[in-house]
């Protein structure tokens, strides 16, 4: 989820301007005005043409931040050297002070302590395994914490991965197998083998049995890359591969990741009636999996993308607690931030400012207004509730910020400092929040149902409908956001209802469509560039319609 966040920012976001507020700009690379044009699928019929252009123009706001004012061309030049001036002296005045020794600043009290960092919350090959992602807990601290979902039957381990303070919690999750199953302990995308969380792993191993099983059931390389490592410290473990694992530029095996098990102990997760992806596993593919009597699976994919790359996942029922473990398909947001998050409330309080000197207490009320800023951008990427500040003066205000707000981004953005946005006053983004989180109720993160399931959506329904008629559940563990998720096999189905939106009946998403404006404008970049198919899905569009990315042809 993270890595597919740095990706849709590099490729979609231009540098904001150094001489005036604008918006960003998509980058090159087109054949520009075919991204603006609406999606032959989303054509409607003569009659009820003009009901749709009504309903994608309401969603639409003008947004006087971004209307320039005209000017002679001297001034222009004028404001150009001063900004440049500016952006100069910001970038100097921001290394020195992120260097000034800690008695500089020593008099002067945080508004919240920097949390103290022990040896066992380290992981030195996180910084080999991320060192293409600017990942949160690669370079820094890198907590986990325990829950125990179901008394002596699952627990699930959390720890944090972000960019620029944007912190999500990644979930492993870990369920004791009965008799018939063998015994021991199965693990679900394993996160990262710190002394801590192998200090944990022992403890339920001595009361449980031994680990006997490590699952990757995901392609995505926020869990492929901590899965290797944590495998290794497991010898006698049987890993179990999801199908479809690509690499690019090079296509890697899968050793690569650090996996040691081999013959027998390497297994694909099997596909009902088809063969395994890789002569790799051929040999063991006939026999079934000795944790059959307490799980059933459904695969989804490999979803190939047209250029490179795949999504594929598994969702695991297991039967005896009634529970669902899938990976990214769905997510629930609520307003209380995960307990890994609050582990560390730094980046909590980082993001509860409207503007970068702006003092805030750690309160539990501040906590929530920061993680609500944090889910929006952890899930849109560009909330249409900020306004960007030029670079700068983004750069002159990082190199004054006040001494009590700065260990706010130690660690996790340029100079500890770096705050370019400002957020609307008053509140604002809280009508976005309640719009994604319903409540907490399940849904389909939009980077999904923007970018890449909306390209397959037979097949993903087909897999999420084999799994509301033939697992009864009543609670999802997902590997990201909410743990522990009351849900019923009719709210699981809910969650992909846009999945089936047409022109003649409409389903919408629940970010709003300002909201969804950057993801919509990579879609079409990514389409145009061959990278992705186009969407089989038509939504009428709101999100072409309405915020700083709206199309003006």
């Amino acid at each position: 989820m993270i890595s597919r966040c740095a990706l849709i920012l590099i490729l979609c976001c231009g540098v904001e301007s150094f001489t005036t507020r604008r918006p960003f700009q998509p980058m090159i690379l087109r054949p520009a005005r075919s991204l603006s044009r609406p999606d032959p699928l989303c054509s409607l019929p003569a009659s009820s043409q003009g009901s749709g252009e009504e309903s994608a123009r309401s969603f639409s706001r003008p947004d006087p931040l971004y209307s320039l004012q005209a000017s002679s061309q001297g001034s222009r030049e004028e404001s150009r050297r001063s900004m440049i001036t500016k952006f100069v002296g910001g970038i100097g005045s921001l290394l020195l002070s992120s260097t000034l020794p800690a008695t500089a600043t020593a008099a002067v009290q945080p508004v919240v302590p920097t949390p103290s960092f022990p040896k066992d919350l380290s992981w030195p090959l996180g910084k080999v395994a991320f060192s293409l992602l600017p990942l949160a807990g690669t370079a820094t601290r890198r907590a986990t914490v325990q829950e125990e979902v179901i008394p002596g039957k699952i627990w699930t381990h959390d720890q944090v991965q972000g960019v620029v303070n944007v912190n999500v919690p990644v979930r492993q999750t870990v369920v004791k197998l009965s008799p018939e199953s063998g015994g021991g302990l199965w693990v679900y995308n394993p996160v990262a083998p710190t002394p801590q969380l192998l200090q944990m792993m022992k403890e339920l191993e001595s009361e449980h049995g031994p680990v006997r099983h490590v699952v990757l059931g995901s392609v995505a390389l926020e869990h492929k890359a901590t899965f290797g490592a944590f495998a290794r410290q497991f010898p006698k473990a049987t890993v179990w591969i999801q199908p479809g694992q690509w690499a690019f530029p090079l296509s890697l095996p899968i050793d690569a990741l650090g996996v040691t098990q081999k013959g027998a102990r390497l297994r694909e997760i099997p596909v009902p009636g088809k063969r395994v992806t890789s002569d790799l596993y051929q040999a063991y593919a006939n026999e079934p999996p000795e944790w059959l009597s307490d799980f059933d699976y459904e695969v989804l994919g490999p979803l190939k993308f047209q250029s490179v790359g795949a999504y594929s996942e598994t969702a695991f029922f297991h039967k005896s607690t009634k529970s669902l473990i899938l990976t990214d398909a769905v997510v629930s947001v609520t307003p209380e931030p995960p307990a890994i998050i609050a582990e560390d409330p730094r980046g909590l309080l980082f993001h509860a400012r409207d503007s970068i000197n702006e003092v805030v207490e750690d309160t539990p009320e501040t906590r929530r207004k920061g993680w609500r800023r944090m889910v929006q951008f952890g899930l849109v990427f560009f909330p249409s509730q900020i306004d960007v500040v030029p670079a700068g003066e983004a750069l002159s205000e990082a190199s004054s910020i006040r001494p009590e707000l700065r260990n706010l981004g130690e660690g996790a953005v340029p100079g500890g400092a770096l705050y370019p946005w400002t957020w609307h006053e008053g509140n604002a983004d809280q009508r976005n929040f309640d719009t994604i989180s319903k409540q907490g109720k399940l849904f389909c993160p939009p980077i999904l149902t923007k970018l890449i399931l909306d390209r397959e959506p037979r097949r993903t329904l087909e897999w999420v409908d084999r799994i509301a008629t033939r697992f009864d559940f009543k609670r999802v563990i997902p590997a990201h956001l909410a743990n522990n998720v009351s849900a019923t096999p009719k709210e699981f189905r809910e969650a992909f209802e846009m999945l089936e939106s047409t022109p003649q009946s409409p389903k919408p998403q629940r970010p709003l469509p300002e909201d969804l404006a950057l993801l919509q404008k990579a879609s079409d970049l990514l389409t145009s560039l061959g990278v992705v198919g186009p969407s089989q899905v038509c939504d009428l569009e709101p999100a072409r319609q309405a915020g700083r990315f709206a199309s003006s042809t």
